[in-house]
């Protein structure tokens, strides 16, 4: 580990990984395990949050980035 706390993760862990120079990870600390997994990309993570959140009965329908903007546009030319 270096003085700034990095630490260099072997090539087999980033092939195995499948992790590129400059990629993000997610780190985890539990139980003084360290997990590093190849972070998962924006539209991974609203899918499986729509997953749950429908699956839960929580939401009907959880809007794209798309109808957001249009709906403030919406709201901002007063339609409706």
């Amino acid at each position: 580990m270096t003085a700034k706390g990095q630490i260099t993760l072997p090539v087999s862990v980033r092939r195995a990984l499948g992790l590129q120079a400059g990629q993000k990870v997610s780190v985890k600390v539990s139980d003084n395990v360290v997990v590093i997994e190849r972070a998962a990309d924006i539209s991974t993570v609203r899918s499986r949050l729509r997953e749950e959140v429908q699956s839960s009965g929580t939401c009907g329908h959880i809007p794209t980035s798309g109808e957001v903007w249009e709906a403030r546009a919406e709201d901002y030319r007063g339609d409706a």
